[in-house]
């Protein structure tokens, strides 16, 4: 009887171990299929996934720093034994927020948005208030004569007598001034009074580098983008940018609209390039994989801005239709078309990667790879953004002029004005949750091995131990047989108590 009642346990005991078995098989086998279920449906952008609200109100701290050029020798600028002279005022920083506004999902799989950036002034973490005096270059005058640099002598004259009867060549402002809240000109005001300035388009009642862009929905433009829910590989690509595939601002391939906008990238990122499209400098630029970096124990690749970026078509001859004229030697790209007519060029700050060209022609550079090379990481299996830090220098071209008499006799320069730094690092707590996700397929093979290794060893005992039982019940058996055949009689069993009578 107790080897019936030992053979059920057993026999429950492997039926266990195959089931346990098959479920870690599964957990093996399917565990990816579920990751890459959770990774498409949470990652693609729809009012229900969780990218969106992490897309939609940036969660991740932000900010941006603002370093200024400050001019030190603005009164020997005609002096041809001494060049500009800068040093360098900052960080003046700011924290950032975005948000995107009037979000439109289209039955093509993409989405139409607006964004608001906003920024408040971080004294705490700055190196200096706004109320810092800084000289510089007087822009307003100085982009007049930019404009106006090809007009016949006719309509220059006139021209040069509103600026040299309104305007000096540099400036001396408050920080706060150059940044949001901006400062009158003269010759800003005089600009729908005066026929000489009648071509000439001045979009602002004042001048400031981030004039009016604070809580504005306007200045980024309008963005047209690829949600990811038919294809999760074509998430965050923009489809357009204010209604076009293509800027008006460079020809030919240099002004198609490329890339990811910026913050959703899919995933399964390669170590090869990725591209995004700025909208401060209306372009698209091309980062190249530099290295694996650890940002909180998540593993990101790191892709950097290169000389590809500031090239003028010296390195890479596709480049030529960023040139916009003359085509300058690598290391500063021409954004005046992008910037109403200024005569505004972008480059790396302190002219990093750049020819020596630029920098020979002032004093105070000093270029620093950790310190001014711009770079994006991302998890490369989800394409979640890591750190970033946008980097860039506005420098403004100061040349001489014929027939604008402030300019005659200055010389050819490009002046150093302002460079800035936008920081975005995912916080330690989200960098957890991250792991945590990344660890899944890992921790479901585990699992799965643990599991089929426990119910193969289970099924493994219980037939064991159901032969073991087969071969005592076999041997039981045999031994009741050989008694029985040896001669030996088996007992009979008294009936009512009373002994069966023997038999003669």
């Amino acid at each position: 009887m107790w080897m019936m009642k030992n053979a059920l346990g057993h026999y429950c005991l492997l039926c266990i171990g195959i089931v346990v078995a098959i479920l870690g098989v599964l957990a093996i086998t399917c565990t990816p299929g579920f990751f890459n279920f959770i990774l498409k449906s949470e990652l693609h952008l729809s009012e229900s996934s969780q990218s969106y609200q992490v897309w939609k109100d940036t969660p991740v701290p932000m900010y941006i720093q603002f370093y200024f050029f400050n001019w030190t020798n603005e009164g020997e600028l005609e002096n041809a034994n001494s060049k500009p002279s800068f040093e360098q005022k900052g960080p003046y920083r700011f924290n950032e927020f975005h948000e995107k506004v009037n979000v439109t999902f289209h039955d093509n799989n993409t989405v139409s948005f607006k964004q608001v950036r906003r920024w408040h002034f971080d004294p705490d973490n700055s190196n200096g208030t706004l109320d810092d005096i800084i000289t510089t270059l007087n822009l307003p005058p100085l982009t007049a004569a930019f404009v106006a640099r090809d007009w016949s002598i006719f309509m220059q004259g006139p021209l040069s007598l509103v600026i040299s009867q309104t305007s000096k060549r540099h400036v001396t402002k408050k920080v706060r001034e150059y940044l949001f809240e901006g400062y009158d000109d003269s010759l800003i005001s005089l600009a729908d009074k005066l026929p000489a300035l009648a071509n000439i388009e001045i979009p602002f009642d004042k001048f400031g580098w981030f004039y009016k862009r604070n809580n504005s929905d306007e200045y980024d433009g309008f963005f047209n983008m690829d949600t990811g829910a038919d294809d999760i590989n074509k998430v965050g690509r923009l489809r357009n940018w204010n209604f076009a595939n293509r800027t008006k601002f460079f020809p030919s391939s240099c002004g198609m609209v490329n890339g990811s906008a910026g913050e959703l990238w899919p995933p399964g990122q390669t170590k090869t390039n990725i591209t995004m499209f700025s909208p401060d400098i209306c372009r698209s630029l091309t980062f190249d994989f530099t290295e694996e970096v650890d940002v909180h124990g998540v593993t990101g690749y790191r892709y950097s801005g290169g000389r590809n970026i500031v090239d003028n078509g010296t390195i890479n001859a596709d480049n030529w239709c960023f040139c916009n004229g003359e085509c300058l030697p690598v290391g500063v790209v021409n954004a005046s078309s992008c910037r109403y007519g200024a005569p505004a060029f972008v480059s790396y700050p302190h002219y990093y990667m750049a020819d020596p060209y630029y920098a020979s022609l002032v004093d105070g550079m000093r270029p620093d790879k950790e310190k001014h090379q711009f770079y994006v990481t991302l998890e490369p299996t989800t394409g979640i953004p890591l750190d970033v830090a946008a980097r860039f220098q506005i420098n403004i071209l100061l040349q001489p002029s014929r027939h604008i008499s402030n300019y005659k006799r200055v010389p050819k320069v490009f002046f150093p004005i302002i460079w800035f730094e936008q920081r975005a690092t995912m916080p330690p707590e989200m960098a957890s949750s991250l792991l945590a996700l990344l660890a899944l397929p890992d921790n479901g093979a585990v699992l799965g091995l643990t599991m089929a290794g426990l119910g193969v060893a289970a099924a493994v005992i219980a037939i064991s131990c159901l032969i073991r039982i087969k071969v005592a019940q076999d041997s039981q058996k045999s031994s009741i047989q050989l008694n029985s055949e040896s001669g030996f009689p088996l007992m009979k069993k008294p009936v009512n108590g009373h002994k069966m009578p023997e038999v003669a």
